[in-house]
């Protein structure tokens, strides 16, 4: 038998993935020779290509038997130790094989694999380098060294270090994969699609590709084309909860409510503890306006998860909307909230070194995750654009991941850009704390992405809740909440905040009209000769309570009709559950139009010109929805309440200077809703003046309120200075 020639071809099969003829090869050999160490060696690592490692170690320990100094050997032995999971075993021989020969760049790099994994990033580093001094063109060790930089949080230098493999392979999917992932930390979404794709055609079976190729593209709003790339994935892998979860989310955004509902409950199927599915499946439930239901579910969140700080936001905010609690309960929870999530984080609260001038320019931070498209956005940007300067440095914290064209304008407002988007609480924290803030102010409250656990680490020594949600953080140290005279009357609402509140002299908010609202059409009464009243308010608002108090209306009113808008009205769940009580209450489900999407916002605001009187949400009023009826001239009917949330539109209503639309019980607001609708002649008149009311009031009056603001921040800020 000529071994050279068997060697040689057992090789040759092996290449070609012909392991039979291969193995059968080497075992001739190895009777011929048992200790023929090339025969040894291959056989061993064909047995590790099979996943046969015990074998492959058997084979390659016999090598070192005869050759005790072969660090190739060692190394290959650490492989199938890793491949058996015996990770601390196989640094051992990747150790000895380096010791053995310092010139192996695949033991510095299966080296280094294991230390990045076991989170030892700085010496995985320093391995993947050594590595890569020894072989330049080491793709795989440029491409793991980017994923360790990516772990460490250093986003510029695992973007620089993908780029560099596929510099050298270009035909690595999975660097393309991990470069659409720097260049989106980056916020370069149209770059980041483009890398999804490459890698999808490379590896046409790349399921977490599709899957986060889905994920941009629903950023960008091309939620067809993610719902496909979703599905494309689970036809990949049909057991991966997180798809499933995924394609759930856009099918939500997408109005597909039952079958979003269903993928949650697929994602749940596979993985019981999935705590972002049951969270997510929560807030459709609320969006429904199944808030115990909501409630439940956010609470089993808790059970799995007890620090999961988005389903106990969730489940705050959703009891606000829920008119079985009274807000002493509502109080007490987010008290708990405080005591659990946010005072273990007081250890940390250090002193605040900033200059006690009263005259300088103060530095004011605004934290907020809806510099976008949002409904906060029309509050916000007046305030930012009509911003003192010369006093006042603005620094923006944006947890935008993705920025619009709507964050592209509120960068122009501010003096500083701060994005921070993907970067852990402490590390916000420090950036805050470095800035030098003097006033921080929170915009999100307990609503979604919000970032309550930096205010819990108190950054800045004044702290501000202001807009964004309509009840207290619960922390003690937000020192304020912004309010105003209407919202939260004196000796009225103070016992239900863990703030201090400020008043503002006239609206605590200033409201930024749409730019291309379409002009106020005529009352739609004088056309169709019927009454249309309409809600646009969210659906988790809209409690079974408030449904009889609006069947009572369209009673007294046999002709009216009724239009609700909102997400929910896509799903045939929220609409049965309106048109079973409208019906039992002997209204004709036909007298209810339903709408949920419409392509823009403008086609939006044009859908007050279908309404002749909005009718507001209680005991959670509009905010949004009633500022742009008004602007509309649309009046709205609405029922005041002893809290902020059941106030708003009080404010909004005397602001604008219609208190004879605020009624003070169920009854009176329905009384004013049909006595409106009988004078025709006041709807019309209203409808021709409301827009130029609005001008006129102090809503949209963005400098006055700006200056107002301001002096405020100036007056804590004076407080904060006399402190010891």
């Amino acid at each position: 038998m000529n071994i050279h020639r068997a060697l040689h071809s057992a090789l040759e099969h092996f290449q070609a993935g012909d392991f039979e003829k291969a193995e059968s090869l080497y075992k001739k050999i190895l009777r011929v020779q048992p200790d023929n160490i090339d025969a040894l060696h291959n056989l061993g690592i064909l047995c590790f290509q099979r996943r046969d490692y015990d074998s492959a170690i058997r084979h390659i320990n016999r090598v070192i038997q005869h050759m005790p100094n072969n660090a190739l050997a060692y190394n290959n032995i650490g492989l199938a130790l890793e491949g058996k999971g015996q990770r601390d075993e196989a640094i051992v021989f990747y150790r000895k094989a380096i010791h053995l020969d310092p010139t192996l760049p695949n033991a510095y790099y299966n080296l280094a694999n294991i230390l990045k994994d076991k989170g030892d990033i700085d010496l995985a580093i320093a391995n993947y380098q050594k590595a890569l001094q020894l072989d330049p063109g080491f793709a795989y060790a440029y491409n793991n060294l980017g994923i360790a930089y990516k772990l460490k949080g250093d986003i510029d230098e695992a973007i620089k270090h993908f780029k560099k493999t596929l510099s050298i392979n270009p035909l690595l999917a999975n660097t393309h994969y991990n470069l659409a992932w720097g260049v989106l930390q980056k916020g370069q979404l149209d770059e980041a699609i483009k890398c999804y794709r490459k890698a999808l055609q490379l590896d046409p079976q790349y399921a977490d590709a599709y899957r986060d190729l889905g994920v941009a593209l629903q950023v960008r709003g091309e939620r067809d084309a993610a719902i496909e790339c979703y599905r494309k994935a689970i036809d990949l892998n049909l057991n991966r909860p997180d798809i499933f979860n995924n394609l759930g989310l856009a099918l939500q955004e997408e109005g597909q409510i039952e079958e979003a509902m269903s993928c949650f409950q697929k994602a749940i199927d596979l993985n019981p503890h999935f705590a972002n599915a049951h969270n997510n499946l929560g807030n459709i439930l609320k969006d429904l306006g199944k808030l115990d239901e909501a409630e439940a579910t956010y609470k089993y969140v808790l059970r799995i998860i007890p620090e999961h700080i988005i389903a106990y936001s969730n489940m705050l905010f959703a009891m606000n909307y829920n008119s079985r609690y009274d807000a002493q309960t509502i109080f007490k929870e987010h008290l708990n909230f405080a005591k659990k999530v946010a005072e273990p984080l007081s250890f940390i609260l250090l002193r605040h070194t900033n200059e006690r001038d009263l005259h300088r320019r103060l530095k004011i931070g605004y934290v907020s995750p809806d510099f976008r498209k949002h409904s906060v956005a029309y509050f916000i940007e007046p305030v930012l654009s009509a911003h003192d300067l010369k006093k006042h440095e603005i620094f923006c914290y944006s947890d935008v991941p993705f920025p619009d064209e709507v964050t592209k304008c509120f960068q122009q407002y501010a003096d500083q850009w701060r994005s921070i988007a993907g970067m852990s609480d402490e590390m916000v924290t420090e950036l805050i704390r470095n800035d030098k803030i003097d006033i921080l102010v929170d915009l999100a409250g307990h609503t979604a992405k919000n970032r309550l656990l930096v205010f819990a680490r108190k950054p800045a020594p004044v702290q501000v809740s202001w807009i964004g949600y309509p009840a207290t953080t619960g922390l003690s140290v937000m020192d304020y909440k912004i309010v105003d005279h209407y919202t939260d009357p004196k000796d009225m609402t103070e016992q239900f905040y863990t703030e201090k509140l400020i008043r503002m002299p006239e609206s605590f908010l200033c409201y930024l009209p749409y730019e291309e609202s379409p002009d106020v059409g005529p009352l739609p009464a004088l056309t169709n000769g019927w009454i249309t009243f309409g809600s646009f308010n969210n659906f988790s608002k809209v409690s079974s309570q408030i449904l009889y108090v609006w069947c009572a209306i369209l009673r007294e009113l046999p002709q009216s009709r009724l239009m609700l808008k909102s997400q929910a009205m896509s799903s045939k769940i929220a609409r049965n559950q309106v048109i079973d009580i409208f019906e039992k209450e002997g209204v004709s489900a036909d007298r209810i139009e339903f709408m949920s999407f419409v392509p823009s916002v403008k086609m939006h605001i044009d859908l007050y010109n279908r309404i002749d009187i909005a009718l507001d949400t209680f005991p959670y009023h509009g905010t949004t929805t009633t500022c742009e009826a008004l602007w509309m001239g649309v009046p709205v009917i609405t029922l005041a309440g002893n809290t902020h949330v059941s106030r708003v539109g009080v404010s909004l209503l005397l602001n604008v200077g219609l208190p004879e639309l605020i009624a003070a019980t169920s009854d009176e607001y329905i009384a004013k809703a049909v006595n409106l609708a009988n004078d025709p002649d006041k709807l019309k008149t209203l409808r021709e003046r409301l827009r130029q009311m609005m001008r006129n009031s102090p809503l949209t009056d963005q400098k006055r309120f700006a200056a107002d603001l301001e002096q405020i921040y100036h007056e804590i800020w004076n407080k904060w200075c006399a402190t010891v």
